[in-house]
């Protein structure tokens, strides 16, 4: 076999971003131990601008190209327009900007046991609770049991809902390179089990935490106890988050945003307590890290590079952004 069918997961991620792209690809060694690398690709202004509702991707050839090369793809063919495209298909998991994706917290006393009849509940939670469109809207969800609920039960389901018309501009744009979407990801999901992976399993839990995601122009704000999420926002910032010591205003902007996100994460869940904060941002955020500790009086600590490079993960100096260890939070 030559396409890699035989693997549960795809071995190969192609991460979106804002302003670069990331590739990742996991395989062994001679001696048979894993090896995971990426590379990351700039790309100019506007060629990606995450949205729920409207278009993502311009300057499609161009852009085209840009995975052609990050890919590293030996042998191309130019398809209808004279796109190019690889001639050995590769199954990959592709991540998009947590801003083209729209995601929510519901909570449950009950739900049903089969699969359909807990979508139909979601899709009419989702509706009554007038969170997002839902026509045309592709629904998936999961379920987690709370283990501190009262005995007649409860859940907590994370819903993520993308428009078929989004989805598909980011479908469409790999299988013109010969990529084939197997499995879609929101990055900053992918990156907060990433740090579930590399971090002691106390950390998580027995703790709740505060996760922020600074990327792609947008801050995501979760907060997880024992591991499940139950609350989650997503707020465009409209401009590069990857300097914070640079932007005072944008920083005092995150910190206030973190704040009342906790506000309300109180207001829902009176009885949580939240103790630990970690923060995913590109560069230098001890200014920021030391603002949480005074101000929201959590313990804080930040996932980059140097958390997974024990795991013998590997990138370029200059390849060493969020985007690449998006896309490598992306491989199994």
């Amino acid at each position: 076999m030559i396409w890699d069918w035989w693997s549960s997961r795809p071995q190969y991620c192609l991460k979106f971003g804002t302003d670069s792209l990331a590739w990742a690809e996991s395989g062994r060694g001679w001696r048979g131990q894993r090896r995971r690398r990426c590379s990351m690709s700039s790309l100019p202004n506007d060629m990606i601008s995450p949205s729920p509702m409207g278009l993502n991707l311009s300057n499609l050839s161009a852009l085209a190209d840009h995975i052609l090369n990050l890919t590293n793809s030996k042998g191309t063919a130019r398809g209808a327009g004279g796109a190019a495209r690889s001639v050995v298909p590769r199954r990959i998991t592709v991540l998009l900007p947590d801003s083209a994706v729209r995601a929510a917290v519901l909570h449950f006393e009950q739900i049903p046991t089969q699969r359909e009849e807990r979508e139909n509940l979601i899709r009419w939670r989702l509706g009554q609770e007038q969170l997002f469109p839902l026509n045309g809207a592709k629904i998936v969800f999961q379920v987690f049991r709370d283990q501190e609920s009262n005995p007649s039960g409860g859940h907590t389901v994370l819903t993520a809902s993308i428009q078929e018309s989004v989805l598909q501009q980011y479908e469409s744009l790999c299988e013109s390179v010969g990529l084939i979407p197997y499995d879609i990801g929101m990055t900053s999901l992918r990156l907060l089990n990433l740090w579930r992976r590399v971090s002691d399993r106390s950390k998580w839990l027995h703790r709740t935490i505060l996760w922020v995601n600074l990327s792609d122009r947008a801050l995501t704000i979760i907060v997880c106890r024992r591991g499940y999420p139950l609350f989650y926002r997503c707020k465009l910032l409209g401009e590069d988050v990857s300097d914070l010591r640079s932007k005072p205003e944008l920083l005092q902007r995150v910190l206030e945003e973190c704040s009342a996100s906790l506000e309300v994460c109180h207001q829902r869940h009176p009885s949580v307590t939240v103790d630990q904060a970690v923060i995913c941002a590109e560069g230098e955020v001890s200014t920021f890290q030391e603002q949480i500790e005074d101000e929201l009086q959590l313990s804080a600590e930040q996932l980059h590079w140097k958390s997974v490079e024990t795991l013998g993960w590997v990138a370029k100096e200059n390849h060493r952004g969020m985007t690449s260890l998006a896309a490598l939070a992306g491989l199994p």
